[in-house]
């Protein structure tokens, strides 16, 4: 079978999702939204991930970060487990890496370090043992000042059988919040994941639905997407602006402080910075 093209030029990409009384990426202790020191909240760039893999899934595309059964498993196992559905063997080092990229297609954008570890008494063997992602996503930043709320109640069972009463539950979220993230798509690393133009369309394309239809749960639910832009670069050019986002700012559309807006009429994203520097390297860019 011939192999496919792969990615034929650099991509730039720019993503930003909003979110309103809710949290979109709790740290692992308190559950509270994540936090840098200078006070701007972010998501990592592990969540947007999940969210592109869950909407594959659902799109019937198989992923190789993913669980059998709904129950959680290691990479052994997953693996172990794909290789039995498609009626091969316990195969190791190229063959098996063929196999993995040839499937999965988050294998190929986001790439795998191959962490085997050995179970029942099998321990692949690949090679190479790391592949590096054609696509890389940096932590999503709130793009403004953001307001935290903690929102106290109730539930309606008691902590023990003993106990009439409902026990007190506290949640974290932010008051509303528009989150941005930067990405790249190397052609470079492409050539060794394999990944093409049309997984960067199915990337796309995955991006802007997946945030909404990523689930009811609190973390998940009235996430809306607001805008995306991708940046495709001619073949051959070494170049790319990086962090799209330092030429995208946010202005009040109104006269409320950045931690009073609760929707996207309170603000206009101002994109003449970011149009300048397009217009000023358009003889290196393919399309926008």
């Amino acid at each position: 079978m011939k192999k496919k093209e792969t990615l034929s030029s650099r991509r730039e990409v720019f993503f930003a999702y909003d979110i309103k009384m809710g949290n979109p990426n709790g740290d692992p202790d308190e559950n509270r939204p994540r936090v840098l020191p200078d006070g701007t909240y972010y998501a990592t760039d592990v969540r947007l991930k999940r969210f592109i893999r869950d909407f594959f899934k659902t799109q019937g595309e198989k992923i190789l970060v993913d669980t059998i059964d709904s129950k959680t498993t290691n990479l052994t196992g997953r693996v172990a487990h794909f290789l039995q559905q498609i009626d091969k063997p316990k195969i190791e080092g190229n063959e098996l890496v063929d196999i993995l990229l040839d499937s999965f297609i988050d294998a190929r954008l986001f790439g795998s370090s191959f962490a085997f570890k050995k179970q029942d008494n099998w321990e692949p063997k690949p090679i190479p043992k790391t592949l590096t992602g054609a696509v890389q996503f940096n932590h999503g930043e709130v793009m403004h000042k953001a307001e935290p709320v903690d929102i106290h109640g109730t539930t309606t069972f008691g902590s023990d059988e003993e106990k009439t009463q409902g026990t007190f539950t506290t949640y974290f979220a932010l008051r509303y919040a528009l989150i941005g993230f930067n990405g790249v798509a190397n052609e470079h690393s492409a050539k060794l994941s394999r990944m093409t133009d049309e997984d960067y369309s199915a990337l796309l394309n995955a991006i802007w639905k997946s945030v909404r239809s990523s689930g009811n749960t609190r973390t998940k639910v009235g996430q809306v997407p607001r805008l995306l832009i991708s940046v495709e670069y001619k073949p051959n050019i070494e170049f790319q602006f990086g962090n799209l986002s330092d030429y995208i700012k946010l202005e009040s559309s109104n006269k409320k402080e950045e931690k009073e807006w609760s929707s996207p009429e309170d603000y206009l994203i101002d994109l003449s910075l970011l149009k300048e520097r397009i217009s000023g390297n358009i003889n290196r860019i393919a399309s926008v």
